[in-house]
């Protein structure tokens, strides 16, 4: 007994010893993962199962099949115990139904494709685009008629034409970066019924202070218009956006030729006032369709909206009857005070193509509005030929001499039919423009444009018949057009969601520069001083910007859309409650993100997966 009782006391040292290491090891024994994410542990039939109750950091997978599950999952377990995350998860599931999957924009516009929630879109704002062009249209018919009516000046019938571009000037940035705080669809609703009203106004104005004053307010309100531009391209896939977005200037060509016939049965007959009432209706029956315009997605994640850019990404999916997207979208969200933001249009990445862009747009502009205000005075004051003798100075015409030989004449039905044969230029180009600008790409087509409607305005000026003169101003008139449908779509491509309404707006603005000077060129130097100086000035501003689109340093073919100010490789990711899961965005718009997960991008626990705004693309993010 004596001899027994020492070894029965090492035995239950040995014992105690053995438990205590037992208990004292942290390890999952027979772990598996369910298929709700849940950690789990199979019951061993020879002892109950045990809970560990380490830290993180120190629990470790017992078998290859448990690792490699977790490993494919991203399974982070926060401090607490392991039933603690999984009753946490298990919660998260039965509320939310499924592991919500994030998806960005680009994702959703690319998967969903294109279908009849683009069509009507692209008809929606098509129809604006055309009212428009009516109002801008309705200006190289205006100014002949009042300065019979009235009397006018050469000065006094530029001013009309001019006020109503410094109007563009002063609203198109405005409207732009409130587009970008506020929303598309509240801009282009509100500049939209203004510019109905004061258009209205116009056939009201009793002189010509009243009527410059109303038709500057046109102008500030016509700035808003693209937007809905803006609208349109964030919801085009990048295949067929380009192409789209040439149709939708088809409806500028449309609005123009209907202001031109709609002036030759109206303006002889019943006078300018019921004109400008005309032009203006078009826009009260557009307020009918704004409720089935939707908001921006894109604005809509941007101002962290996440819910309801979901709702307008399923009404995509089913009005293109396509299956709808699971779970919602990423969210990267952008205080209200770095969206619209002008600094950022001067970002080093940006500066250079906005400065070359400036002077792009004013010399589109410039030579657009040019042709159109030269189609009537040239068929006004050189009907035979433009010889030397009237090219000259005709500094022995007083102005009440011009005006009451212009007067004498007035717009007849031949003009009528060069404007519109002219007009009928904006159509031909379109497939043209279709065919090279994603195969040549949007630089290329744009120099390509420029040379041309340089070469045909110097062309112009020749000694030739007048069918000859017309055939010129119908290939000027296409090939402006083409600029004008291939620099829309270049400006709305290179500026990011958070500044591309303003982009777009400050571009506008620059454009407006150009038609506000272009008036003074088409109907103060050609008719009153040269002929020969005004087709000069239209040829070296059209083959100056040809050379400006060779320093363009992007090329935006092929690229999807950028969201953020970020460098084309700066890659960010989307937090797992849906809110940004960035610390805060740097001075170039880089994200530096909390808790991404690395290898396929995909997060943990809630299973967000991460995504990169690199050209649309979907990559990895790492967290170190």
């Amino acid at each position: 007994a004596a001899q027994a009782r020492p070894q029965c006391h090492s035995v239950r040292l040995q014992s105690m010893s053995v438990s205590f290491i037992r208990r004292s090891r942290y390890r999952l024994e027979d772990d598996s993962l369910d298929a709700d994410g849940d950690l789990s542990r199979a019951a061993s039939p020879r002892r109950q199962p045990r809970v560990a109750t380490a830290t993180p950091s120190l629990i470790v997978a017992a078998s290859p099949a448990a690792r490699a599950r977790a490993k494919n999952a991203r399974v982070l377990l926060s401090s607490g115990s392991a039933s603690g995350a999984a009753s946490a998860a298990a919660g998260s599931d039965s509320s939310q139904g499924e592991r919500q999957v994030r998806y960005t924009v680009e994702e959703a516009v690319e998967k969903l494709g294109f279908g009849r929630f683009q069509i009507k879109i692209l008809c929606i704002t098509g129809i604006m685009s055309a009212a428009d062009a009516m109002e801008m249209l309705l200006l190289s018919v205006l100014g002949p008629a009042l300065r019979c009516d009235w009397r006018l000046t050469s000065t006094e019938v530029a001013g009309i034409t001019t006020v109503v571009f410094a109007g563009m000037l002063l609203g198109a940035p405005g409207w732009g970066a409130v587009s970008d705080k506020r929303g598309r669809w509240s801009v282009f609703a509100l500049s939209l019924c203004l510019m109905a009203y004061f258009g209205l106004l116009c056939s009201f104005a009793p002189d010509y202070f009243w009527l410059v004053s109303l038709r500057g307010v046109v102008g500030f309100n016509i700035g808003g218009a693209a937007s809905s531009f803006t609208l349109l391209s964030e919801y085009l896939p990048q295949q067929h956006r380009a192409k789209v977005l040439i149709l939708y200037n088809l409806f500028w060509g449309l609005g123009s030729t209907f202001e031109i016939l709609l002036a030759y049965l109206v303006l002889p007959t019943l006078g300018w006032r019921y004109l400008v009432a005309f032009s203006s209706l078009p826009l009260f029956l557009f307020m009918l369709t704004l409720g089935h315009l939707p908001e921006s997605a894109r604005f809509l994640l941007a101002s962290g909206r996440a819910e309801e850019a979901a709702a307008v990404i399923d009404q995509i999916a089913r009005e293109n009857r396509r299956p709808a997207m699971e779970g919602l979208p990423a969210v990267a969200t952008v205080s209200e005070s770095d969206r619209g933001q002008l600094k950022a249009l001067f970002h080093p990445f940006y500066r250079r193509t906005s400065f070359i862009l400036f002077s792009l747009w004013f010399g589109v502009a410039f030579s657009y509005y040019g042709i159109v205000l030269v189609s009537t005075e040239i068929f006004r004051f050189h009907q035979d030929c433009f010889s030397t003798a009237q090219s000259v100075t005709v500094a022995h015409n007083t102005t009440e001499s011009v005006v009451d030989n212009s007067c004498c004449r007035g717009l007849q039905s031949d003009d009528y039919t060069a404007m519109l044969i002219s007009s009928l230029g904006e159509f031909v180009i379109i497939p043209v423009n279709m065919l090279t600008i994603d195969a040549l790409g949007r630089r290329a087509t744009l120099g390509i444009n420029y040379l041309l409607t340089g070469v045909f305005f110097g062309l112009t000026y020749l000694c030739v018949p007048k069918a000859a003169t017309t055939a010129f101003l119908f290939l000027i008139r296409a090939h402006s057009a083409g600029i004008f449908n291939t620099i829309y779509i270049y400006t709305t491509e290179v500026y990011p969601t958070v500044i591309r309404s303003l982009g777009l707006g400050i571009c506008s603005a620059m454009a407006r520069l150009g038609s506000m000077t272009t008036p003074f060129v088409a109907q103060v130097i050609m008719p009153d001083v040269s002929v020969l100086l005004a087709f000069i000035i239209y040829l070296m501003v059209d083959l100056s910007c040809a050379g400006l689109c060779v320093l363009l340093p992007i090329e935006t073919s092929g690229r999807a859309l950028a969201h953020s100010l970020e460098l084309p490789d700066v890659k960010f990711s989307a937090a797992a409650d849906g809110a940004s899961a960035s610390d805060g965005a740097a001075a170039d718009g880089a994200s530096a993100a909390d808790g991404a997960s690395a290898a396929d991008g995909a997060s943990a626990a809630d299973g967000v997966h991460e995504r990169t705004d690199n050209e649309g693309g979907f990559g990895e993010s790492k967290t170190e």
